[in-house]
């Protein structure tokens, strides 16, 4: 099974919700994809996607800085670090969240370790990229950085190269995507939207960690009785929420997710 790596260099474009959506698109095909998190943990010991699935999300945390490895008596005690990571890479079978943090880091060990040589001695898994970005002009070049980084900087041998386009800020309509369609040209680019969600309830979805496919498998009258809402807001908000992840699975159908 393919490796499918979720990324973006910079919070707040719906990475963990396009990690989430993936993840449950292809356990809905009977797939058992593991689900890791390289990004920040808090106190409780979980990333933002570890809190919607605690006892499935392997955490990696964040790592450290090869730089830092001066101020250590073992100056390759940083690389280590992220060998668990390129295991996963050998295998397969994997979902992973990067935080926008764990970039540069990774993209530093896989050059240090020649991950994409030793990939391709071994036959290993394909990797899929996909990026999510919402329609802002720096958020389109942060997408268009990042593949130039991991791919055309050839750290990662990714084979596809998946733009999602989150619409949650609005639409994509005269933004100019060709710095994307530049950086990744000569190998397979797809694009694919997620709509807005406008069920009412996302805001408590996102609020007690309830993951989509959780909701989606209540009734109304659980959700009304676990969110403290009217039944009105419970039904309406589920036909909202099944409306809205029908088109997401749609879209990531589209790319053989």
């Amino acid at each position: 099974m393919k490796t499918y790596i979720c990324a973006a260099y910079a919070g707040g474009q719906g990475k963990t919700t396009l990690a989430q959506m993936v993840f449950s698109a292809l356990r809905k095909r009977d797939l058992a994809y593991k689900l890791v998190a390289a990004d920040f943990t808090d106190g409780t010991g979980h990333s933002k996607i570890g809190k919607f699935f605690p006892s499935k999300v392997l955490e990696l945390g964040i790592g450290s800085a090869l730089g830092s490895s001066k101020s250590e008596n073992d100056a390759n005690a940083p690389l280590r670090y992220w060998d668990r990571f390129g295991g996963l890479l050998l295998t397969g079978g994997a979902v992973l969240d990067l935080g926008a943090n764990v970039v540069p880091q990774l993209v530093q060990w896989a050059h240090h370790r020649r991950v994409t040589h030793i990939m391709q001695q071994r036959n290993s898994p394909e990797i899929d990229l996909i990026v999510i970005t919402k329609p802002e002009t720096h958020s389109i070049e942060n997408v268009s950085t990042l593949i130039e980084d991991v791919v055309v900087g050839g750290a990662l041998p990714v084979a596809n190269i998946i733009v999602v386009k989150n619409e949650v800020g609005g639409s994509f309509e005269g933004q100019n995507l060709s710095r994307i369609e530049k950086a990744a040209a000569g190998r397979s680019l797809s694009f694919v939207s997620i709509p807005r969600c406008t069920s009412e309830l996302w805001p408590h979805l996102e609020r007690t960690f309830t993951p989509v496919e959780e909701a989606l498998a209540a009734t109304e009258n659980e959700l009304a009785e676990k969110f403290g809402i009217e039944i009105w807001s419970a039904y309406a908000g589920l036909m909202d929420l099944k409306t809205w992840s029908d088109e997401v699975y749609a879209q990531l159908g589209r790319v053989g997710i």
